[in-house]
C-alpha cells in the first residue's frame, strides 16, 4: 500500500479508536446501568468490535488480541444481562481499556520501541483478562462454563455443540463454495455497476453465514472485500484472484479452526476514506454563502464578487426589484415557475408534500435570509 495513504488510513483508525474507547469508557462508569440498557450495551460490544476489526485490517496486532479480549466480554455480559457486576468487574474492564489507550498512544507517537512496547503490553494483558474471564464466569449465574481462551474466541469456536458444529461445517463446506463459484461467474462479466452491486450482496450473505456462528473475524475479512469489490478504482481482473483466494483461505481456515488474516494485497484494495466536511452544523448556511456575501466596503463600492451574487440573485429571483426576499416574505403556497431553478421562496413549501427533509431544509432557508438581512442588502 502506498506510504501516504497507509498513514492516512492509520489516522482515522486512530481518531474512530479513540472515538470508540471513549464510548467504552463512559459505558463502564455505571455498568450495572448499562447491563439493563439492550441499545448501550450493543453500542459498547460494536465499539469493541470496530476497535478490533480495524487494528486487524492494519496488522496491529496488540491491539486486535486486546480489544478482541474486551469484545468477548462485552459478549458475555451483553447476552446476561441479569448479572450483577462488582467493583473488580468493572476495575478490570477499566484495566483492559486503559491497556488499549497506552497502545493508541504508541501508535499516535511511533518510536524504535514500540514493537517492544506493544509486546509487554501484550503479555501483561494475558492474566489481566484471565482474571476478567474468571470474575465473568463467577458473576453471570447462568454460565456453565468459563470464557472461553483468546484462541478459541477469536474464531468464535464458543464451546459449539455437536448440532451446532455440523451445522458449521455444512455452511462452509457446501455453501461458501457456492457463493465464490457465484462470484467467479460475476467476474468473468463485464465491469458493470449492476455486477457490483451482486458481488455486494454475496458479500452481504457470506457475512451472514458467518454472523450467526459469531465467526467475527470471517465477518471482519468480508466487510474488506465489500469495501474492495465497491471501489470503482479496482478492475475485475485486479480484484477477482486476490479476493477468490483471500475468501477461499478464510473458509479452509474456519473449517480447521485456525487464525484469519486479511492480507496487505487485500487491504491495497480498500478505497481511501472521505474526510468529513469540517462545515459548522448551526451555521452551515452562513459558512457556505459567507465569502459571497460579505457586503460593501466602507466606500460603498460593490467587490466583484457581491455584484456577481446579486446577478445570480436575480436569476433565481433570490432578489425581487433589486430587493433581497427576506424570511418575512416567504409565501410557501408559492410553486417555482417553469423553466426556473427552485429558490428558497419555493424550498420552504418542500414538507408540505412527502418530503422528509423538508422541515430540516425550511430551516436553513430561514437561516440563509437572516444572513441576508443582516448584510443589509
Amino acid at each position: 500500500m502506498d506510504p501516504q495513504k497507509q498513514k492516512q488510513i492509520l489516522g482515522y483508525f486512530i481518531e474512530e479508536a479513540t472515538d470508540h474507547l471513549n464510548t467504552i469508557e463512559s459505558s463502564l462508569v455505571n455498568l450495572q446501568d448499562t447491563l439493563g440498557d439492550p441499545e448501550m450495551m450493543n453500542e459498547v460490544f460494536r465499539a469493541a468490535h470496530s476497535i478490533k476489526g480495524g487494528a486487524a485490517m492494519l496488522g496491529i496486532t496488540a491491539m486486535q488480541h486486546v480489544s478482541h479480549n474486551l469484545e468477548d466480554s462485552f459478549k458475555f455480559l451483553k447476552d446476561h444481562p441479569e448479572s450483577k457486576v462488582d467493583q473488580e468487574l468493572q476495575s478490570l474492564l477499566l484495566y483492559g481499556v486503559d491497556t488499549l489507550k497506552e497502545l493508541l498512544q504508541q501508535i499516535e507517537n511511533p518510536s524504535e520501541s514500540n514493537d517492544q512496547i506493544a509486546q509487554e503490553a501484550l503479555a501483561n494483558s494475558e492474566p489481566l483478562f484471565a482474571q476478567l474471564r474468571s470474575r465473568i464466569a463467577a458473576l453471570v449465574p447462568t454460565l456453565n462454563s468459563v470464557i472461553p481462551s483468546p484462541v478459541k474466541a477469536f474464531q468464535g469456536s464458543l464451546d459449539r455443540s455437536t448440532e451446532e458444529s455440523k451445522a458449521l461445517a455444512m455452511v462452509f463446506r457446501s455453501d461458501v463454495p457456492a457463493k465464490l463459484r457465484d462470484m467467479l461467474r460475476l467476474f468473468k462479466q463485464p465491469d458493470r455497476p449492476t455486477s457490483r452491486q451482486q458481488l455486494q450482496t454475496i458479500c452481504d450473505q457470506l457475512y451472514q453465514m458467518g454472523e450467526q456462528f459469531d465467526l467475527w473475524s470471517w465477518c471482519d475479512l468480508i466487510q474488506v472485500v465489500k469495501q474492495a469489490i465497491a471501489n470503482s478504482h479496482n478492475s475485475f481482473r485486479t480484484l477477482a484472484p486476490i479476493i477468490i483466494r483471500e475468501v477461499k483461505q478464510a473458509q479452509e481456515s474456519v473449517l480447521e479452526l485456525q487464525a484469519i488474516a486479511i492480507s496487505p494485497q487485500l487491504k491495497a484494495l480498500m478505497p481511501l476514506p472521505e474526510p468529513e466536511a469540517n462545515i459548522d452544523s448551526d451555521d452551515e448556511i452562513s459558512h457556505i454563502f459567507g465569502t459571497h456575501i460579505s457586503g460593501a466596503d466602507t466606500l460603498g463600492i460593490l467587490e466583484p464578487q457581491l455584484v456577481n451574487w446579486q446577478k445570480f440573485g436575480d436569476r433565481l429571483q433570490w432578489r425581487i426589484n433589486g430587493t433581497w426576499i427576506n424570511s418575512g416574505s416567504l409565501n410557501s403556497s408559492n410553486s417555482a415557475p417553469a423553466g426556473h431553478f427552485p429558490a428558497p421562496i419555493w424550498f420552504t413549501g418542500w414538507d408540505q408534500p412527502q418530503d422528509q427533509n423538508g422541515s430540516e431544509l425550511q430551516d436553513q432557508v430561514h437561516k440563509l435570509m437572516a444572513k441576508i438581512d443582516q448584510c443589509g442588502m
